[in-house]
């Protein structure tokens, strides 16, 4: 008989374990780097309840092999098989295919094989199942599926109605609870963390919750760093503090940071199984608390077996993607430099993050950390200004580029510049700098709101940062203005929640058309268009569309434009061989190039500066990959 993967619907979970299985397993059971290449086999359909898995059936007298003009497609071994590399892209077989499972992808038919290239010989899908909803059908299955119909028959439950199943058994987790914030009217009051870290109590019920769908699941897949993230959570439920906060390090350069300003409900907790049912883990809190806790417990990060290579690298900014890839280059042994331009590290971490978000003291006990481990900061260092760039290309070994992106963009409004009308990051930082002790700069300039009607344009995290600032710094008025509705803001939803419950005011759905200004020249308001959500654009968002004769004013002491960042000027790289795009990104991975490695050899780049604006995480996980191509790099060239 044929041989094919069965789905019991009513025990599927809609974990997507399966899905992920089998991309590891045609990926010699790594992550794919890319997400275009997350191209399972075997697929979920529907939501919730209603989950189904489908996936080719190997039928006998299979259509798609008839179909076929070319033999890619043969019958053997119980199974439909398919070899690439005759496939001539004619899509025959996707549209004989009774089942819809057949797709082309690159021009290239793409379908279950049943895992006959893993050496273990069993189906991924099957083995990661945590339901056991998944198995092999053959003989042997179909005599294991009577037996139990039989059994059932005989003792009068044929549909086995009264037994819990497995799915019912885990998915009834308590309800989510995770951690506590400061009342809205306390925390407007001073600049400190809102959110408390969680207990012991609070980690283990938390973490009790998990129902661990498998050692690879999905909220390791949307963690741009691919964390052990069901692993790490059974270690809280056993007490396990250490372990756990060694797995976190192995993925991440920063877990106690990512912990606190991820956007966990778009990525990992976004993917969690129980998401909509009692709610998603709590796994930013649990990440924070592993980590919290083991520092606090004295661990350190043991380097003492690490032997040291003869290799220098320099790494230009001190930022998420800086950190992450000095942090991997260190444990490879590698001396790594690391330049800056601030008096402190970590980038926007530090001076564009507002401390009720992230405490500074968090970044300064990294850095101790980052220090004791051999990593050698230079701040208030400036390339270009005080080390020309081809010093760094000549003195070290590799050079790492993670500057960021910190070009400002503009609404292109008249009156743009007049005063009272400022950039996001400027304000942030000036604020930042001041509550750290640090003195006033002329490229920060202090903006002082106390009593002021403060607007922000934008609906991203970063204007969440400037209005729930301006609360704390007294102003009179807060509001917030967005031209699409409040589901399509980019930012994140708890941020949201948290300016609100501050005293924010939103109005969505308006779009600005000019800047009013007093007899002195000053920001007086905004004008204002209300829109409407018209069709999506190229990136599925769509597009607000003006609503005529609906102008108004908003009136306004301060205008803080947030729209973003952009890269900024690099002028210390011309003439280095490193090239940029017409955005002013550095290109890297170009033909025969590793992924982060630039048109020079031995300069590599990653973060904001490549791919722009976006997550800490994603900037870390880009920076930790340099690392990895540089010990490539270096291996090639000492195996020369």
């Amino acid at each position: 008989m044929n041989t094919f993967i069965v789905a019991d619907a009513m025990e599927c979970i809609g974990c997507h374990a399966c899905e992920i299985a089998c991309v590891l397993a045609h990926h010699q059971e790594n992550w794919p780097q890319n997400r275009r290449d997350f191209l399972p086999r075997i697929h979920l359909v529907g939501k919730g309840e209603t989950t189904r898995t489908v996936t080719c059936h190997h039928c006998s007298n299979a259509p798609c092999v008839a179909s076929c003009p070319v033999d890619a497609l043969t019958f053997h071994s119980d199974s439909v098989q398919l070899d690439e590399r005759r496939c001539i892209g004619c899509k025959s077989c996707a549209i004989a295919c009774p089942f819809g499972v057949i797709e082309m992808v690159d021009a290239v038919a793409q379908k279950c094989d049943l895992c006959h290239q893993r050496v273990s010989g069993g189906q991924a899908c099957v083995e990661a199942c945590p339901t056991k909803a998944l198995r092999l059908m053959d003989d042997k299955g179909l005599l294991q599926l009577q037996k139990v119909r039989q059994r059932r028959s005989a003792e009068g439950d044929a549909a086995g109605g009264s037994r819990l199943s497995r799915r019912e058994m885990l998915l009834s987790a308590e309800p989510r609870k995770g951690a506590e914030k400061r009342s809205a009217a306390e925390r407007k009051t001073h600049f400190g963390e809102i959110y408390l870290g969680l207990d012991r109590q609070q980690s283990v019920y938390e973490s009790g919750r998990c129902v661990y769908c498998a050692e690879n699941a999905n909220c390791n897949w949307h963690c741009p760093l691919h964390n052990a993230i069901p692993d790490y959570v059974r270690l809280v439920r056993e007490g396990r503090i250490i372990e756990a906060a060694e797995l976190c390090h192995q993925t991440s350069t920063l877990p106690e940071i990512c912990g606190r300003v991820c956007p966990q409900d778009r990525l990992c907790e976004g993917a969690c199984t129980l998401k909509d049912l009692s709610g998603a883990v709590s796994i930013g809190n649990l990440e924070r608390y592993i980590t919290d806790t083991a520092l606090a417990m004295g661990w350190r990060p043991d380097l003492s077996r690490v032997a040291s290579r003869p290799q220098r690298v320099a790494v230009i900014g001190a930022g998420p993607a800086g950190l992450g890839c000095a942090d991997v280059l260190t444990r490879a042994g590698v001396q790594v430099d690391v330049y800056d331009r601030h008096p402190e590290i970590g980038g926007m971490l530090t001076f564009g993050i507002p401390p009720f978000k992230l405490e500074k003291s968090v970044l300064s006990q990294r850095r101790e950390i980052f220090s004791a481990m051999g990593i050698d900061f230079h701040l208030n260092c400036e390339i270009g200004r005080d080390i020309p760039f081809h010093f760094l290309t000549e003195k070290y070994d590799a050079v790492f580029i993670g500057v960021g992106a910190y070009g400002l963009m503009q609404a292109n409004l008249a009156q743009e510049d007049a005063p009272g009308v400022i950039q996001a990051l400027p304000f942030l930082t000036a604020h930042t700098r001041q509550l750290m002790g640090l003195s006033e700069v002329a490229e920060y300039p202090l903006t002082p709101v106390d009593g002021k009607r403060v607007v922000v344009l934008g609906g991203g995290d970063t204007t969440m940062d400037c209005l729930r600032t301006s609360i704390r710094l007294n102003a009179a008025s807060v509001t917030c203005a967005y031209r699409r509705d409040e589901v399509s803001m980019p930012g994140s939803r708890k941020e949201v929640v948290n300016a609100r419950e501050e005293g924010v005011e939103f109005l969505f759905n308006v779009q600005p058309q000019y800047i009013a200004c007093d007899d002195d020249g000053r920001v007086a308001a905004v004008g204002l268009i209300r829109t409407a959500m018209g069709e999506p654009g190229p990136d599925g968002r769509r597009r607000p569309r003006p609503v005529a004769g609906s102008e108004f004013e908003l009136p306004a002491d301060v205008l803080i434009m947030a729209f973003g960042f952009q890269p900024h000027a690099m002028p210390w790289l011309q003439g280095s061989g490193v090239e940029l795009d017409k955005y002013g990104l550095i290109k890297t991975g170009e033909a025969g190039r590793l992924s982060t490695q630039t048109h020079l050899e031995n300069v590599f780049a990653g973060g904001d500066a490549v791919h722009g604006a976006d997550l800490v995480v994603t900037a870390m996980a880009a920076g930790r990959q340099a690392a990895r191509d540089m010990l490539v790099m270096f291996d090639q060239n000492e195996a020369r």
